[in-house]
């Protein structure tokens, strides 16, 4: 639920030309100049002419912070909720998209460590015959029951992805149908079902890499197995009870620990608020949570530091191959990370984290010690933050050199 085909082709192009355009202001800035209250005001100007300069941004929120806490910026613009005109600030809950594959994976990595579960088991271990028979079958030949953990994880089983892809049956995919049917409800099995029963796998099992949430129901549904309690309650369990995360649940399945101020953020597609299809059963391990940019970045901060499941394993996580230029992909993590002169010519550090379809983001540069996490609450622009909000923040945090 990020990048569908067609798009990666055109945002790699774009991305080049802002790279490239980017490179030419970054040069010229002088880094002697640029206080904390001097970048204060240039990231609370970014955020709010990102939405008066483009229409198809209704509202943006932006968190930063180093590490090391001596620094942390917060702002926000334009209008989260239509329906009676508030305000988005801060503190409004945002629908996180496929950053939720993000929590999924490590609740994944939590069992692992555990001894509950191995990376390397067949996924035929932990779910029912009926669920997955023919879910992979490719030029005749049935892999279904050879598909492991850890090939869903890194998205190398080849599995179609149930929300982008075009079935043949009725030339749509599952989000135009989401567009037509708005009211409708869906159910995991019904997503699960549209990739095996609709849809032609890509390649043989952990021979090449294809993004897919179609791996991350499936790995949902596994937890579930291996625990024998819900999905929302082991993300309770393992992150939002003992993060004190008070503010995030998942979508339709439970409830924040303490009620929100606000209700969450609109998103829209082009014109139309789709606010209503998040809600609508279909988005769950791969992409139902709602949370806020300072939860996202406690969540981010606490797997980095090794508070949730230890160093090593997180590691793991970050067996990076490629994806699609310039992301990298992990087990469940994403990687942004130019060629090394790019990079050096536009002070845009590799960041891992991962994005969502909604225009959020949640990313950690390491180089600079800085998490960052945000929203434009779009879908269909889910890149647009790489040509903005994110170059913009590094860009000013490196004329800050560093400090």
């Amino acid at each position: 639920m990020i990048f569908g085909k067609t798009k990666r082709i055109k945002i790699a192009l774009i991305i080049i030309i802002v790279i490239v355009v980017a490179g030419l202001f970054l040069t010229g800035l002088n880094c002697s100049n640029l206080s904390s209250n001097d970048l204060n005001l240039k990231l609370e100007r970014s955020v709010s002419e990102l939405v008066e300069e483009d229409k198809s941004v209704r509202s943006c929120v932006l968190v930063m912070t180093k590490g090391d806490g001596s620094y942390t910026w917060a702002g926000a613009a334009g209008i989260a909720t239509q329906d009676g005109q508030v305000p988005m600030t801060k503190d409004t809950p945002i629908y996180i998209a496929s950053i939720t594959k993000l929590y999924t994976a490590t609740a994944i990595m939590k069992l692992y460590e555990e001894g509950a579960l191995s990376l390397d088991d067949p996924i035929s271990k932990y779910l029912p015959a009926d669920l997955i028979r023919g879910i992979h079958i490719y030029k005749g030949e049935d892999y279904s029951n050879e598909i492991t953990i850890e090939q869903l994880l890194s998205t190398t089983s080849g599995i179609p992805d149930y929300y982008e892809e075009k079935s043949s049956k009725d030339g749509k995919n599952l989000f135009e149908l989401f567009l037509e049917e708005p009211e409708r409800s869906w159910t995991v099995d019904e997503t699960i079902a549209r990739a095996r029963d609709d849809l032609e796998p890509h390649f043989p099992p952990g021979t090449d890499a294809f993004y897919s949430d179609t791996n991350f129901q499936l790995l949902g549904m596994i937890i579930e197995n291996v625990t024998h309690k819900p999905l929302h309650i082991v993300y309770e369990d393992f992150f939002f009870r003992p993060l004190g995360l008070k503010h995030t649940w998942l979508i339709g399945r439970s409830e924040p620990q303490v009620a929100p101020s606000a209700a969450p953020a609109d998103i829209f597609y082009r014109d139309i608020n789709i606010t209503k299809i998040r809600s609508n059963g279909a988005y769950w391990a791969d992409g139902g949570i709602v949370s806020t940019t300072e939860e996202l970045i406690i969540f981010l901060k606490a797997l980095n530091e090794g508070k949730i499941i230890s160093r090593d394993t997180l590691e793991l996580m970050h067996d990076w191959h490629k994806l699609f230029f310039p992301m990298q992909y992990g087990y469940g993590t994403m990687c942004y990370k130019l060629p090394w002169l790019m990079s050096k010519v536009t002070k845009l550090t590799p960041l891992w984290g991962h994005s969502g379809t909604t225009g959020s983001f949640l990313y950690y540069s390491e180089e600079l010690d800085l998490y960052m996490a945000g929203s434009i609450n779009n879908a269909g622009s889910n890149s647009k933050p790489f040509f903005t909000i994110i170059p913009d923040v590094m860009k000013l945090f490196n004329a800050k050199c560093k400090s």
